[in-house]
This record gives C-alpha cells, structure tokens and sequence, in this order.
C-alpha cells in the first residue's frame, strides 16, 4: 500500500515545526501569568512587565506614553507600538486606569515540550507481483519454433 505524497507531506511539515521548535527554546521554559489588576497610570514598570507579551521595550514605550498624556481607558492601550487589538482583549481583565495596582506574579507553571511525533514505520521497497492480465489468463504461451531438417544447402546451390 503506498501512502500518499500529500500524507507525506504533512508528516515532514508537522516533524519539522516540532523539532524546529524544540531546538529554538529551554527544555522547561515558563508562561509569565498575572493576578490582580495593573493600573496603567500608577504601576511601576516591575508590575508592568508582569503581563503576558509586555517586554522592556513596550513597558518604556507605556511609560512615555503615559508620561504626555495618562491613559483615560485601557483600550489606548493600542496606541502602544507592538500592542494590537487582540492583546488588549487578552489582557483587558488585567488593566485599570484607575484604581490601585494590586497585580503579583501568579506562580509560573512549567510547560512541557510536545512530545516528540511518533517515528514513521520504516519503509521497504515495494516489491510487485507479475501483472496478470485477461490476456496472459486466455491464451497458453507459445511453443518454441520447430526446426526443419535441411536436406541441402540451397543457398550455395548444392545439393
């Protein structure tokens, strides 16, 4: 049974992505998890860092914000360069403009890789049976051709 490219295809794509990934990050790398609530105003930058996808780079870029002009909803937040949409929905249960901070580090929990994929079964060449066909089934192969007894070479004109 042969198994088909596109099959093939996807295993060599999902091998790939796993061991790519794999080899990129720590064997045990942790998640960044908040309680609480951060007040994107009054929070020092320590607390800020505490969100999940907020690095140095976006908690100076909230800082300089905040410093022009104070966030008055936690959806300005979008203004930030790095931070979209879909982020601050992720994060909004986090975010105040008012209010205390009152956001500590949830305990990291550990993530596991993915396990490895399973190794493909080794694969041996395909070996074909005879084709048999309506024809080879039909007809019984034929004989070899009967000799002639020669009596006299012709060709040289003897008899």
């Amino acid at each position: 049974m042969a198994i088909p490219r596109r099959a093939l295809t996807l295993a060599a794509t999902v091998a790939l992505t796993a061991f790519g990934g794999a080899a990129n990050r720590p064997a045990h790398a942790t998640v960044k998890a908040v309680e609480g609530v951060v007040n994107l105003n009054t929070a020092l930058p320590a607390t800020l860092e505490l969100l999940p996808g907020v690095g140095p780079a976006k908690v100076q870029s909230i800082l300089d914000y905040r410093r022009k002009h104070p966030f008055r909803t936690a959806d300005e937040l979008v203004r930030i360069k790095g931070i979209g949409h879909k982020m601050v929905k992720r994060l909004r249960p986090h975010l105040a403009v008012n209010g205390p901070t009152t956001a500590e580090a949830a305990r990291a929990t550990a993530v596991e890789p993915p396990p490895p994929p399973p190794r493909p079964p080794e694969r041996r060449p395909l070996v074909c049976p005879p084709v048999v066909t309506a024809r080879s089934i039909a007809r019984p192969p034929r004989p070899p051709p009967r000799m002639l007894p020669v009596a006299a070479n012709h060709c040289l004109g003897r008899p």
